[in-house]
């Protein structure tokens, strides 16, 4: 039970920092082919600020084959500051997700980082989740691809397990 929990949690983490991969960026067309075939000569904002919906798919780090999907919603906001929530835990089991998110040398790249406190089914602290992501904003900004991982601590801060995630989102209008 303690493997299928750290696995749920992992995946929960990984699912998340995927989700806040939803990243902005200002881009000239004119600095990527890219750009060029889907706006030739135009610039482009690329702006992660804002909601994006999210389908996190947990992987297995050696294989990469799935291992389950879940939804999340991403909140981006100016200044470099994210929310996230996810259906991967119920409420109860969790906080909603804080994180910061930062630009990074690449064209419509970005890398978030989000943390969030889990509960015991009895209400007791457990510990804690990281996700870590590297995002890849599409042309015009409303999508997005990313890959991250996850690490689950206990109470004492010691590290429990780790676990992989893709995802893909799309912007709330």
């Amino acid at each position: 039970m303690k493997n299928k929990f750290l696995q749920t949690t992992v995946g929960t983490l990984l699912g998340l920092l995927m989700l806040v991969g939803c990243a902005q960026l200002l881009v000239s067309a004119q600095n990527s082919s890219i750009f060029e075939s889907a706006q030739s000569d135009e610039i482009q904002q690329l702006d992660i600020v804002g909601v994006f919906r999210t389908t996190v798919t947990q992987r297995n780090c050696r294989t990469g084959n799935p291992i389950g999907t879940f939804q999340a919603l991403l909140t981006f906001n100016e200044g470099g500051t994210m929310a996230e929530t996810s259906t991967a835990l119920s409420p109860a089991l969790r906080t909603p997700g804080h994180g910061v998110w930062r630009s990074e040398p690449g064209f419509q790249q970005y890398s978030i980082a989000v943390t969030f406190l889990r509960f015991n089914p009895d209400g007791t602290f457990f510990g804690t989740q990281v996700i870590r992501q590297t995002v890849t904003l599409a042309p015009g900004g409303n999508q997005y691809n990313a890959t991250g991982f996850v690490e689950a601590y206990n109470a004492s801060g010691n590290l429990l397990g780790t676990g992989c995630a893709t995802s893909v989102g799309t912007r709330f209008e």
